[in-house]
């Protein structure tokens, strides 16, 4: 008669049946591929927007020619690229048209028109209406025999801030992003499979036999275990490939931001993985058919998706947002947030060790609870079992199963 399995055994053998079954499927080769697919796709599309917004061309005929100095000097101040083209006349409606011009400048002085085929860029225009103004400006300055050029040196405003401008502020972030993306798609992805597959293993009755050699809290941890190093397998091969793309590709200027970042995701993700994988499967546990399970979980995926959405619409505009600072240190919500904040350089690493910890306390106290709902609920099929009986104290009769008639 072969000796009982130790716990620690019990736990590595569960979590290896889930890594290894997991790494061999399809799923999640395919799942990887289209991951990078997207990934790429992505990166693609916003370069090449990015290439067509930022360099608008301009035709400029004889007549509106000696306005370029002064679309050059505005469009170099707002931070845009024209190119602007010499343009014959009777040619220029003809290439914009044709979508070789974004826009045609023609007419006089006080009779200046632009033209676009379907609309006008808001930033070309504002451009162009800029040096319209000076070019106004200059001639009934010079009409009054003050000189543009010396009443312009004086009206100049010079620009400081408090703390040096970051020329790395567009890398940063892109990195927070990409790693908000990452964590959202790894911890909602991998939570729901955890669920999944313990609805899977209950509704076959697969768990009865597992739970006459093993205990229930051994099963959920090997369970969440294998499946978390999964997850981590996959994002590891993620972050590797994108930040080599990235620096081939001459996108990546700071690598160091870049491991920092990446080390970052690992970090959150395996707090934020613990902690909504055991609230995930110890919801799975409380049904009994796959068809019941959307419904159960549908609330979590909405708590990932609240720490999603505020990062990408709070961050890139206000780095130092009051309320996404307070929420990094709320688990359920720093798992997100914290890491885009640290990307964005506006998080000291001490603001990251206290939330990390709040995290770790808040995954302990949620295991506990999700392993009593998980040992309450995992043995009865049939009904769903309510909150309260999944919280109570476990009894000998929680260890007979029941289905419906």
């Amino acid at each position: 008669m072969s000796a009982p399995l130790r716990s620690r055994q019990a736990v590595l053998l569960v979590a290896g049946r889930e890594f290894t079954s997991q790494v061999r499927s399809r799923s999640f080769v395919i799942g990887l591929l289209v991951t990078l697919v997207l990934f790429g796709g992505i990166g693609l599309l916003g370069s090449v927007i990015a290439g067509q917004s930022s360099s608008p061309t301009l035709g400029v005929t004889p007549e509106t020619a000696s306005l370029r100095p002064a679309i050059e000097q505005a469009a170099a101040t707002q931070g845009l690229d024209v190119r602007i083209v010499p343009i014959e006349d009777g040619a220029g409606r003809v290439r914009v048209d044709a979508d070789e011009l974004d826009a045609l400048l023609t007419g006089s002085a006080g009779d200046y028109e632009l033209l676009g085929r379907d609309a006008v860029e808001p930033e070309l225009e504002a451009v162009v209406g800029t040096a319209v103004q000076q070019e106004a400006l200059a001639a009934a300055l010079a009409q009054t025999g003050v000189d543009p050029a010396e009443l312009a040196q004086r009206s100049q405003v010079s620009t400081d801030t408090l703390q040096p401008v970051d020329p790395n502020r567009g890398e940063q972030l892109a990195l927070a992003l990409v790693g908000t993306v990452l964590l959202f798609i790894s911890l909602s992805g991998y939570g729901q499979l955890v669920a999944t597959g313990v609805v899977e293993e209950k509704q076959s009755r697969v768990v009865e036999l597992l739970l006459a050699t093993i205990k229930p809290w051994q099963l959920l941890a090997g369970k969440v275990l294998g499946l978390g190093a999964v997850g981590l397998l996959q994002l590891v091969i993620l972050g590797i490939i994108g930040t080599v793309a990235a620096a081939v590709g001459g996108l990546l200027t700071v690598p160091g931001a870049a491991v920092g970042m990446f080390a970052m995701v690992v970090v959150w993700y395996l707090l934020g993985f613990f902690l909504f994988a055991a609230l995930y499967a110890a919801i799975g546990s409380t049904v009994s058919r796959q068809e019941e399970l959307n419904s159960v979980v549908t609330p979590l995926i909405f708590v990932l998706l609240i720490p999603f959405v505020l990062v990408v619409n709070l961050l890139p505009g206000d780095p130092r947002n009051e309320l996404a600072a307070v929420l990094s240190f709320i688990p359920f919500l720093s798992q997100t947030i914290m890491p885009a904040r640290y990307a964005l350089g506006v998080a000291p690493l001490w603001e990251v060790g206290v939330s990390a910890l709040i995290a770790l306390v808040a995954v302990v106290v949620v295991v506990r609870v999700a392993g009593r709902v998980y040992e309450n609920s995992i043995l009865r099929t049939g009904a769903r079992v309510s909150l309260r009986e999944a919280l109570g104290r476990p009894t000998k009769a929680q260890g007979v199963t029941r289905s419906s008639a």
